[in-house]
C-alpha cells in the first residue's frame, strides 16, 4: 500500500525541539514518519532556514544553540527524511506562486515551490501559509495535527 508523502516546513522539525503551542502536533507528525507510516521530504532550503533560525536568534546562549543544532541534525538523520533539490527547470513555478500571495517570505515560498514540484502537501504551522486562499489553489497546505 502506498504511503502518503508530505513536504515538511522547517517549523515542524523546530517544533519538536523548541517547545511551543504546536510541539505536540509536530512531534506526533514526525513520529509517524519515523515509524514509516508517512514519507517526509525536506530540501536544503528547509535545512538552511532551520539552521539560520537557531544560529541567529538573540535570546539563546551559544551552548543552547549548539544543543538545538545537534538535536535538529539528529532528527534529520533518524527520521530518514528524503532530501529534494529542485532542478533549474523546476523553478518555473516561482512566478506563479509569488503572484498567488506576495506576503509569503522568500524562504517559505521555496518550501511551497518544492511541495508543488513534488505534487504533495506542505505540512506547516505557519498561519500565513495555512490561511492563504490563493496558495491553496496551487498547493495543499496542512497543519500537522490535521494529518
Amino acid at each position: 500500500m502506498p504511503k502518503d508523502k508530505y513536504f515538511i516546513d522547517g517549523c515542524i522539525l523546530l517544533g519538536t525541539v523548541i517547545p511551543d503551542k504546536h510541539t505536540r502536533a509536530c512531534r506526533s507528525f514526525i513520529s509517524r514518519i519515523q515509524n514509516d507510516i508517512f514519507i517526509g521530504y525536506i530540501s536544503p532550503f528547509v535545512t538552511g532556514e532551520m539552521f539560520n533560525s537557531i544560529l541567529y536568534v538573540d535570546d539563546k546562549p551559544p551552548h543552547q544553540k549548539y544543543e538545538l543544532l545537534h538535536a535538529i541534525v539528529d532528527i534529520i538523520i533518524t527520521t530518514k527524511l528524503n532530501n529534494f533539490v529542485p532542478l533549474n527547470n523546476d523553478m518555473n513555478v516561482y512566478s506563479e506562486l509569488r503572484k498567488a500571495d506576495n506576503r509569503i517570505s522568500e524562504s517559505d515560498l521555496m518550501h511551497i515551490i518544492c511541495a508543488k514540484i513534488l505534487d504533495i502537501p506542505l505540512v506547516t504551522t505557519d498561519t500565513m501559509i495555512l490561511d492563504s486562499r490563493e496558495l491553496k489553489k496551487h498547493v495543499e497546505t496542512i497543519y500537522p495535527g490535521d494529518v
